[in-house]
């Protein structure tokens, strides 16, 4: 039996996402398609479309096999943690043959290289990092200048002119960005698991055009409101998503299940005054970026417009909106430092599973190295404290995400995962 993993966030569920699964199990000869997908929040500081339950329908509909959940923290995370928790996870399952992922460049060796410079750290790259920075460069800029120099030391003929795009592409592109901090996991785990690059199709991450295969930032943009001001997706949408994902989030947006920004705008006001002064317990929020928040508080009025006030040269939107997210969903440094300690992911959480993959719950019961939660009832008599912990966050987020979308009262101890 072989098994593919692919890590996703489906935000929301699209043609390219449905090319990626197939693909991969077509490159693999894969018998079975594992997701590790993020809950109800997403890596680039926002909550997700549709829910985590929603998002694995859709998944299950168009060729996944079983839908995991990757807990808050890692899926909030910067891309070596978000990267780090979802590798683990496959990691620890012990059967995962491969990892399949797309990416801009095609160049998988040049991805390795960067990989290992990134995880060596070697003194002259450290120190190449801190002589850009004083010089007056950003810090994202410095890095990429150190990783250039030292894929010069490793082999000049990487670093001739043609190559230089590549480089740049490998380094700055989210989808490129993301495949590196995967090989790193990989390489850090000594991971027996093959990963597998796929080039992406279609529209670019950020692109807002709507095709065949337009990217999930393209289709949120594509929401629009009816005469009745109730929102719904552009017909247009639907050449660019499978028909079961196109019908359950508009469904959604008719049912009005979806995230209210002046919930979202209040609820993180109100953390930003009970917090008022010092933020630098939240992850990744330095002195310096706590400070800047503290003192911009008073122009407070919208999550957006708070981002826009703290983005700067050095700090992109998606960098301020996760570390608000942070603040939003009290997501601590000091416990990621423990969840780090303890290699990430230590359970198993299930969102979703084929009726056709209940081999694979046989093979996780034999195989894997961490409990799996059938039950959340049961969740305190299998986990250790410090697992506890993390699912009991994760629940939590899911908590505020549904008070965001108006629905107090949905308990996840009433939602059994999807069966297709």
């Amino acid at each position: 039996m072989k098994t593919v993993g692919i890590i996703a966030e489906f935000n929301p569920f699209h043609n390219g996402h449905k090319f990626l699964i197939e693909e991969s199990k077509k490159r693999t000869g894969a018998d079975y398609c594992i997701v590790v997908m993020s809950g109800d929040f997403v890596q680039r500081g926002a909550p997700a479309i549709t829910d985590k339950f929603t998002r694995a329908k859709s998944a299950l509909d168009s060729g996944a096999d079983l839908v995991l959940e990757l807990p808050s923290y890692y899926a909030l995370g910067s891309a070596e943690y978000f990267a780090s928790g979802a590798v683990s996870l496959l990691n620890k399952l012990n059967f995962v043959d491969y990892l399949c992922f797309g990416s801009e460049s095609e160049n998988i060796d040049l991805l390795f290289n960067i990989a290992d410079i990134l995880n060596e750290e070697s003194d002259s790259f450290k120190r190449n990092i801190k002589e850009n920075v004083k010089s007056g460069k950003s810090y994202a800029s410095s890095r990429e200048s150190a990783v250039f120099s030292e894929l010069c030391a490793i082999n000049s003929s990487i670093c001739e002119c043609d190559k230089e795009a590549d480089i740049k592409k490998a380094l700055t592109l989210p989808n490129s960005i993301l495949a590196t901090e995967y090989l790193r996991a990989l390489r850090k785990a000594n991971s027996h698991i093959t990963p597998v690059m796929i080039k992406r199709i279609g529209e670019s991450y950020h692109s807002t055009d709507l095709t065949e295969y337009s990217s999930a930032t393209a289709i949120r943009n594509s929401i629009k409101k009816t005469s009745d001001g109730k929102l719904t997706l552009e017909d247009s949408v639907k050449n660019a998503m499978p028909e079961t994902s196109f019908k359950l989030l508009n469904d959604k947006l008719l049912r009005e299940e979806f995230v209210k920004e002046d919930i979202l705008d209040n609820l993180l006001y109100y953390k930003l005054l009970q917090n008022k002064g010092d933020f630098t317990a939240f992850l990744d929020i330095n002195e310096s970026l706590s400070n800047k928040i503290d003192k911009a508080t008073d122009k407070y009025k919208t999550f957006d417009g708070f981002c826009n006030i703290l983005k700067s040269k050095d700090l992109s939107y998606t960098r301020i909106s996760r570390c608000l997210m942070h603040i939003l969903l009290d997501i601590k440094a000091c416990n990621m430092q423990e969840y780090k300690a303890d290699n990430f992911t230590s359970f198993i959480r299930i969102l979703g599973q084929k009726k056709s993959s209940f081999p694979l719950l046989a093979e996780i019961g034999e195989d894997s190295e961490i409990p799996v939660i059938n039950r959340l009832k049961d969740a305190e008599k299998i986990l250790d404290p410090l697992p506890l912990q993390l699912l009991n966050e994760t629940l939590a987020a899911s908590k505020v995400y549904n008070l965001l979308c108006g629905q107090k009262n949905v308990s996840e101890f009433s939602l059994p995962p999807i069966i297709l």
